[in-house]
């Protein structure tokens, strides 16, 4: 989020509050403000819809493609190719692991969905990118079930299984394109009939009557044609067929959630009823105005009392109907909306939606208050919902007791007094951090600091219980990237929140600052950062231009133009990556949004154009540079690779650059590393999985068989001691790969590892 001033820095350190509720709480935090707001949210509407514009165009940027290329297809493809390889992985045993998970154990992020198994004795839980995860109903014993599941788990349906004994059957979508069922617990997925890819573009529910019959319904829209359509199976979820086509109007669905009742289809011309699953349906009244889509709930405890939210051009408008449809009264205007929106089974007259916060009724919608602001979450993240609200999900518990649960960006939650209470599930071991970013002191290696999406800059201090993975404490909320430091040490560490710079001062009580963006200029959503490889007190901050800051004593930096070197005057808009060589200070190398690579010979003053030997990048967006240590002179360049090749490599200082993909899908590159052992071995982190090359040969290798999850891979970095590459993914928290488990002792899972040095890698 974007702040018109620079946060003001107190001349007094207030103590840091963590948000985990373990060990001495670290000392020193210089920021006024402990709560940058929420990256998609400003109090000022207008200015929270601008910036959620200005995140979703920067990932958009970053997937670069001619127009005839449809990347998230191409991803599509990359990820049930991922599906497929394990599918046939999942049949072998004794599989070699060089995989281990390193957290965070504690501080969940984006989760979508959550509902109990048919016997009630287990929660299941979808996750943004992370999977499908099962748990105790208390929120202990979280364990994944769907790491082999590209694109997370958003909606969620349970059947008994095909035979006494069987596990339940589990369907799991997306948003977007997928719809996968599994019959052994996740170890295999396969698509339904009638619901292959590239046949769904957009689920907008999954529903499992609840009279004991379990009939399962998907409403999704087709990719051809663009028709939304209530899809049913009659046998077990093998496959699905049509019982009602809604033509284009984004509709929805609703049933009884506590046994026998009608299906409720709000259509573009109004509530359609059916008694019998879909296969006869009656029209009980038109919309109370012409709508573009709309989402639709109900109340048991009415007759049933519907509710549904209607977009109306730009306005969402909640109405509710006491008669089945056959009438409507007006509400409210809805702001804050995300389509997320439930009733209660047995109070006709508590209802929410949900946005960055919840809103809930208890007078039938007379008014509407607040759970909990987003920021008291961060005094209270036990009791306190967190910002974002991805869905909802109210239930029948075992006991009959109507429980609540709110999948948030900060994990799930449930309740058992409609909202009044709510008690955090996430606490421990729902391992679905979404990281742009991490990095290990070689100082102190058990000092591991990450970025998250909406999950703010954390840091872990202490080494992990045996079997567990790491416990962080979030130091302050938000968004952070691109962190940096010159000597590989915590002592000086600099990232950056889309509109200031974030600063960590000292290795073991840390301090936070921050300075603005250079005035003018224009930069990417979250810019580069690099630290100065000659003066870790120093930096380089990414846009047009490249700018440096200098440290000044105390708590300040000044910033000054280091490079009048305009890039957006030659190729895109911005740097978007900067590297400088390894014990070869003034050999920097640049990338920009627009497929432009740069090289200088005096440490970015100057900048000349790189050449390449293959066809023009075009479409090249560069997110990844990275200048070998083992080999001086040869850089790597990696970008979207969706329209031309995602790697390219310099064996002469940047003069200029060859295709080095071979072996990679077409994707995006996110992040490239040089193994610590001088060996040369490359690693690059993609949409789906993590890749190596050895010296020498003709290919990148997939390196995540089946033990590491298909997911974003954002990040990495070095760890000598251990010979490893620690990854940072966008889903699923950070994992090591071991590079050469016989040479280098493999650590007990969970402990940290020990001497790190970090890669010139920046995204």
């Amino acid at each position: 989020m974007e702040f018109p001033t620079r946060l003001l820095l107190l001349s007094l350190a207030l103590p840091l509050v963590p948000l985990a509720c373990k060990g001495p709480t670290p000392e020193g935090v210089e920021f006024s403000e402990r709560y940058p707001e929420p990256t998609e949210f400003i109090v000022k509407a207008n200015e929270g819809k601008k910036q959620t514009f200005r995140r979703k165009a920067w990932f958009a940027a970053r997937h670069k493609a001619h127009p005839d290329d449809d990347w998230r297809a191409i991803e599509l493809r990359n990820g049930l190719d991922q599906l497929a390889k394990r599918n046939v992985l999942a049949l072998q045993t004794n599989l070699a692991n060089p995989w281990v998970e390193r957290g965070s154990n504690n501080q969940a992020g984006r989760m979508h969905v959550t509902q109990y198994s048919t016997d009630g004795q287990w929660l299941y839980a979808g996750s943004s990118r992370g999977g499908l995860w099962k748990g105790m109903p208390d929120g202990s014993d979280w364990a994944p079930i769907g790491d082999n599941v590209y694109g997370g788990t958003h909606w969620l349906g349970l059947i008994p299984g095909d035979n006494p004994g069987d596990p339940d059957v589990l369907l799991s979508a997306t948003q977007g394109e997928t719809v996968l069922v599994s019959r052994d617990e996740g170890r295999t997925w396969s698509a339904p009939g009638g619901l292959q890819a590239w046949s769904v573009d957009r689920v907008r529910r999954v529903l499992v009557s609840s009279d004991g019959n379990f009939k399962p319904f998907v409403l999704r829209r087709s990719s051809t044609g663009g028709k939304y359509h209530l899809k049913r199976s009659d046998d077990g979820m093998h496959s699905f067929s049509s019982v009602y086509d809604l033509g284009q109007f984004g509709g929805d669905v609703w049933m009884s959630r506590t046994g026998a009742g009608a299906l409720y289809l709000l259509t573009e011309t109004g509530i359609q009823k059916s008694s019998d699953y879909g296969d006869n349906w009656i029209g009980m009244g038109p919309l109370p105005e012409i709508a573009e889509e709309g989402e639709l709930v109900g109340c048991e405890a009415g007759a049933p009392r519907l509710w549904a939210a209607l977009r109306v051009g730009a306005v969402d408008r909640l109405y509710r109907s006491d008669d089945e449809g056959a009438s409507w009264t007006y509400l409210t205007d809805m702001s804050d909306y995300w389509s997320r929106l439930t009733a209660s089974i047995t109070d006709v007259n508590t209802f929410a939606w949900g946005g960055v916060e919840v809103h809930v009724t208890r007078n039938a919608g007379a008014t509407f208050d607040v759970v909990n602001p987003w920021h008291e979450y961060y005094d209270d993240p036990v009791n306190k919902l967190h910002a974002d609200i991805m869905g909802f999900n109210v239930l029948e518990d075992p006991n009959g007791i109507e429980t609540w649960f709110v999948n948030t960006d900060g994990g799930v939650y449930s309740s058992t007094n409609k909202l009044l209470t709510v008690d955090n599930l996430s606490l421990s071991g729902l391992r679905v951090s979404q990281y742009y970013s991490t990095h290990t002191s070689n100082a102190n290696p058990d000092h591991v600091v990450a970025g998250a999406q909406d999950q703010g800059y954390q840091r872990a201090d202490t080494p992990a219980v045996a079997g567990t993975a790491l416990e962080f404490d979030q130091l302050i909320s938000g968004d952070y990237g691109h962190i940096s430091s010159g000597d590989g040490a915590h002592d000086f560490l600099f990232m950056t929140y889309p509109g200031f710079v974030l600063i960590q001062r000292n290795e073991n009580s840390p301090s936070l600052h921050s300075e603005d963006f250079p005035p003018a200029e224009t930069n990417a959503w979250l810019p580069p950062v690099v630290a100065d490889p000659s003066d870790r007190r120093d930096f380089y901050f990414c846009a047009s231009r490249i700018w440096r800051y200098d440290f000044v004593g105390g708590n300040d930096w000044t910033p000054s133009l280091w490079s009048g070197y305009d890039f957006s005057a030659v190729s895109g808009n911005y740097a978007s990556a900067l590297c400088f060589a390894p014990a070869q200070p003034n050999l920097a190398y640049a990338a920009t949004d627009d497929g432009g690579l740069f090289f200088s010979i005096d440490g970015g003053l100057n900048w000349t154009p790189s050449a390449t030997t293959g066809p023009p990048a075009h479409f090249f967006y560069g997110t990844a540079l990275l200048a070998s240590a083992a080999s001086p002179g040869t850089v790597f360049a990696g970008g979207s690779g969706y329209s031309n090749p995602g790697v390219y490599r310099s064996t002469n200082g940047g003069i200029s650059y060859e295709p080095f993909d071979q072996g990679l899908p077409a994707t995006l590159v996110y992040c490239l590393g040089e193994a610590p052992d001088g060996s040369g071995t490359v690693f690059c982190g993609t949409e789906t999985a993590a890749y190596r090359r050895d010296p020498g040969a003709s290919e990148w290798v997939d390196i995540t068989g089946n033990q590491a999850p298909v997911t974003t891979y954002w990040s990495v970095e070095a760890l000598s001691a251990e010979n490893t590459m620690r990854f940072g993914t966008y889903g699923r928290g950070i994992w090591d790969y071991r590079i050469d488990p016989v040479r280098a002792p493999v650590p007990a899972p969970g402990v940290a590892p020990r001497d790190v040095e970090v890669t010139l890698t920046n995204r």
